[in-house]
């Protein structure tokens, strides 16, 4: 049985602007149903109540980040004011039980629809067309650099902002994303980079620098990289979702890949997971990893050796 994973949670400061985001977007749809004006939200009772009655349209994970957000969202709302219905509304949102929610198992309207992992064909010929950047937009280019570092390294877009490689390249040193709560390893991983992939990491990290220094935001560079990639996929397959690819998809081939050749436990490692469950059960499965990582004794021996030196 799921545990309430709201509870007692802590959170770093990147994570509260994620809540606060999430959890406007949803007032605001519960605003825009109630037909209450642009400016307005609802009072934190029927938010309360609005949560407990569409429980059964979620699955439990979109029910968990509703949750953990409003939740926070009201705590600190109380902060400010005082007001002790903001911390009651906090607490009774935490306590909302979750078994109401759909099995996870059924597919989802929005990311859990999303191609986990990209076939070796349909990978080939996206690269091949993202990397033509004046026929496809002034971020394709860049949106290829990060899906073929994202293939070889299998961090996750938003890990990239603080990525470094290390003095001889050989490793990638990354910032866990998700090192709060006990979900990850340590703080820090690192990955290992093999000789073929260094050249396209070490220009995706510089692509990125070089929006930072003009001023974008990571933020930015994350999605207009993602709207290159979607009109790619949308220009080559029109409206087949089944070939719907995120920059995430590279992470699920990346985990899908290293399944072929490596322990459950190596497997959780590379990703940053604590774990061994989260790549079995939320990642791109061992059959989708691709022929060379099936067939070639050399793929297995090379990154067995890079394993080793990190284990």
């Amino acid at each position: 049985m799921k545990s309430n994973r709201a509870r007692e949670q802590t959170r770093t400061e990147e994570t509260i602007v994620k809540y606060m985001s999430r959890a406007d977007g949803l007032l605001s749809r519960m605003a825009k149903e109630m037909r209450l004006s642009e400016d307005a939200y609802p009072p934190p009772g029927v938010a309360l109540a609005y949560m407990r009655d569409h429980a059964k349209e979620w699955k439990w994970s979109t029910f968990r980040q509703y949750q953990a957000s409003l939740a926070c969202r009201y705590e600190l709302e109380y902060e400010k004011s005082h007001d002790p219905l903001f911390a009651k509304t906090a607490v009774a949102i935490r306590d909302l039980s979750h078994q109401s929610c759909q099995p996870e198992k059924i597919p989802g309207r929005t990311s859990s629809r999303k191609r986990k992992g990209i076939p070796k064909r349909d990978y080939d010929v996206l690269v091949a067309n993202l990397s033509h950047s004046k026929r496809n937009g002034a971020y394709a280019k860049r949106a290829s650099l990060w899906l073929m570092s994202a293939l070889a390294t299998g961090l996750r877009p938003c890990e990239w902002q603080r990525a470094e490689l290390n003095e001889d390249e050989t490793m990638l040193i990354v910032q866990n994303a998700k090192a709060t709560n006990g979900r990850a390893t340590e703080k820090y991983r690192l990955v290992p980079v093999h000789a073929e992939d260094r050249a396209v990491v070490r220009a995706h990290l510089e692509s990125i620098r070089q929006l930072l220094r003009q001023g974008f935001t990571f933020n930015q560079i994350h999605h207009r990289c993602g709207e290159a990639l979607n009109r790619a996929c949308k220009v080559l397959w029109g409206k087949d979702t089944s070939k719907h690819y995120v920059l995430y998809s590279a992470r699920h081939q990346f985990a899908a890949n290293v399944k072929a050749i490596a322990s459950e436990q190596e497997v959780a490692t590379l990703l940053g997971h604590r774990s061994t469950r989260t790549a079995r059960r939320h990642y791109a499965p061992r059959r989708a990893a691709w022929s060379m990582f099936k067939d070639e004794s050399k793929w297995e021996l090379e990154h067995r050796i890079a394993l080793k030196r990190i284990a």
